[in-house]
């Protein structure tokens, strides 16, 4: 070991641009790029600069539907299989014979579940408190004598 401690001493590190001490000059330009970029955005209104946000509404509608379509893409064995059972369950429900008792059967079961499943949501936002619940869910349900 060396009497100096030399071989013990840890490389500096140097200071880049995000680790410089306060008061930086590129800190005071990323403040003024960041506010001139809300200016930018609260300044973009429809009424204001049409074509502009029109223009940004129609780049980001195409990336959106580029990243769902690549989204589809990657799950193309789910879709296609998605699709051939539509496709057989709506032949099912349009070809006469006799599995239409069966399809109105599944039917009426579907319909039900989808009416509850459906005011289960409305009461989740608040549609179904005291008086409303009990009229829009139970009195449907009581078997009269």
């Amino acid at each position: 070991m060396a009497a100096n401690g030399a071989e013990c001493e840890q490389p500096q590190k140097r200071l880049g641009p995000k680790d410089k001490q306060n008061g930086s000059s590129t800190d005071s330009s990323l403040r003024e790029r960041k506010q001139q970029d809300r200016e930018e955005r609260l300044s973009l209104v429809l009424w204001k600069r049409p074509f502009t946000t029109l223009q940004y509404f129609f780049i980001e509608t195409l990336i959106t539907l580029k990243e769902w379509t690549w989204k589809l893409w990657q799950r193309r064995g789910v879709v296609f299989l998605s699709v051939v059972l539509f496709s057989l369950f709506s032949m099912a429900y349009s070809v006469e014979g006799e599995h239409q008792q069966y399809v109105q059967y599944l039917e009426k079961k579907f319909l039900w579940c989808a009416y509850w499943v459906g005011l289960g949501i409305l009461s989740s936002v608040g549609l179904g408190t005291g008086l409303h619940t009990f009229l829009l869910y139970l009195v449907r349900n009581i078997p009269l004598k």
